[in-house]
């Protein structure tokens, strides 16, 4: 039996006592506090749904870079930020940088176009981000805009405060985390950076999609 089905007649239920115009407003107050306990869990329950939708991605992508020994190096860090408590989708839209399956998931989503990467310089370059190579460039700005959309866009609003909670308390696990992701991206690029400016990179870009978190209008649940 759920809260809809609740049909309990308070109307015609009177306590010794109590006047008709007593009576009358215990009902309508009852009948409030049910039509919102049932909202607030028909909310909860849509929240937690498009919150699982990303922790199934998630966990799928996981068994595959666990598998593929290319991604060692970011498993740990990956974990960590779980720990931490950082949402699915935040994390989903951090990796999608490295593998384009997460990226094109993620635009899948977010209606727009599916994307391919293959650029990798011949001999090994130094990261420039006043002379960047324009496929590296694209590349960046289309991540930024798939995190973006993987944190706004179906959002849980219990997973949308939380992450908001523990940037304003302490971001550092995930601004090194995405350090590590766009030292990784260049690396397979064959183009190195020094681990300050990848930070500095990281640092701004988690400030623009904190922006955009908090610009959402969260649902009360």
């Amino acid at each position: 039996m759920s809260l809809d089905e609740y049909s309990y007649d308070i109307d015609n239920s009177e306590s010794p006592g109590s006047s008709p115009e007593q009576v009358k407003e215990v009902s309508e107050k009852f009948k409030e506090s049910i039509k919102k306990a049932s909202a607030g869990i028909t909310r909860t329950q849509k929240d937690e749904k498009k919150a699982k939708k990303y922790d199934f991605l998630l966990a799928n992508f996981l068994v595959k870079i666990i598998i593929d020994k290319k991604y060692d190096s970011v498993l740990e860090n990956i974990f960590k930020v779980m720990d931490f408590g950082y949402s699915s989708n935040f994390i989903l839209g951090i990796l999608s940088l490295i593998n384009l399956e997460v990226s094109n998931k993620i635009r899948e989503i977010s209606g727009k176009e599916q994307i391919s990467f293959d650029f990798r310089l011949e001999e090994v370059g130094e990261f420039d981000d006043n002379n960047m190579r324009k496929p590296i460039k694209d590349r960046i700005n289309l991540w930024i805009e798939d995190m973006i959309d993987a944190t706004t866009i179906d959002f849980s609003s219990i997973q949308n405060k939380r992450n908001i909670e523990l940037l304003d308390k302490d971001g550092k696990v995930i601004i090194i985390f995405t350090a590590q992701i766009i030292s990784f991206f260049l690396n397979e690029a064959n183009i190195s950076i020094k681990k300050d400016k990848a930070i500095s990179i990281s640092k701004f870009i988690i400030s623009e999609v904190k922006s955009a978190m908090k610009s959402l209008k969260i649902e009360e649940i």
